[in-house]
């Protein structure tokens, strides 16, 4: 017989269980001792999955993702190119982004205006620099001055104070910038008689959060 409490086995002739104290004897109908009845085993589910289950369940479904996650990669460099998927992955994320890095040419008594497009708001960094050739104008503004800009009636053009500079070869400028479009514009004021026909400049611009 066994312990109706514990479960312990015990000798038929047993009234207390050994283990646990429990008394094990009942009277039966005939007015002997009837031995304990084993307790009955606790059902359990066989539904809930097992650690290992649920292991691979997430391993897969880190697969299933990381496989999705470098097919859309692909997808971005194949329709924007190398530079432009890195510039999207930067602005999903609000990581620094190199906005410009380049030598612009620019001849004398003329002007160039460098499309600069803020995917985000953040702190604008410009840095330029003339290589070879004359002092510049430098002035930043928004892409709706463009009209302005094309009849060079620069007096008329709304531009952000900060990024102002006049006749210079070395130029360092840093602002936060609201998410749009916008121009950086360098102009070179001589006649290029008695300076250099042509400048070579190096722009570089980087955007942080």
């Amino acid at each position: 017989m066994f312990c109706p409490k514990c479960g312990t086995e015990l000798a038929d002739d047993s009234q207390y269980c050994r283990k646990c104290g429990k008394g094990v004897s009942v009277s039966s109908p005939s007015g002997g001792a009837a031995a304990a009845v084993a307790p009955a085993p606790i059902a359990t589910s066989t539904n809930a999955p097992s650690k290992a289950e649920t292991r691979r369940w997430r391993g897969g479904w880190l697969i299933t993702v990381a496989v999705l996650a470098l097919l859309m990669w692909t997808l971005i460099q194949h329709s924007a190119g190398t530079k432009g998927a890195t510039q999207i992955l930067a602005t999903t994320v609000h990581a620094p982004i190199e906005l410009q890095n380049e030598v612009q040419n620019l001849r004398a008594a003329s002007w160039k205006g460098i499309a600069l497009n803020v995917p985000y708001s953040g702190m604008v960094n410009v840095d330029l620099q003339v290589v070879r050739g004359n002092p510049i104008d430098v002035l930043l503004t928004t892409a709706d001055q463009l009209e302005a800009m094309k009849k060079e009636q620069w007096s008329q053009v709304r531009v952000y104070a900060d990024f102002n500079a006049a006749k210079t070869t070395q130029y360092r400028r840093s602002a936060r910038l609201e998410q749009g479009a916008y121009y950086l514009v360098i102009r070179d004021t001589s006649l290029g008689i008695l300076s250099s026909s042509a400048s070579d400049i190096s722009v570089k611009v980087q955007l942080n959060p």
